[in-house]
């Protein structure tokens, strides 16, 4: 486990949703590799597709990496409240 990524909670008492969260949007291939064996390919791409807390390059990547629809994720169904400006 990457404790690293636990700075607001210990990693121990993480939900595996939060876990899988963060291995998506910060963690590197090990940390997501480690993640996906421990929980399982399904709840991975559960919270991949229902999860609105994940960057839309991490959600992006994964789904080209897996073949799946982006447009089909909650990242990219979401309407943002709030967009930066660029």
């Amino acid at each position: 486990m990457r404790e690293e990524l636990f700075w607001d909670r210990k990693s121990d008492r993480a939900s595996p949703e939060v876990v899988i969260e963060r291995a998506i949007n910060f963690g590197g291939l090990d940390f997501v590799e480690e993640v996906q064996k421990k929980y399982g390919m399904e709840t991975f791409l559960h919270v991949l597709k229902n999860h609105r807390n994940l960057s839309k390059k991490a959600v992006n990547y994964w789904c080209l990496r897996l073949g799946i629809d982006r447009s089909s994720t909650m990242s990219f169904k979401a309407k943002r409240i709030w967009e930066p400006l660029r």
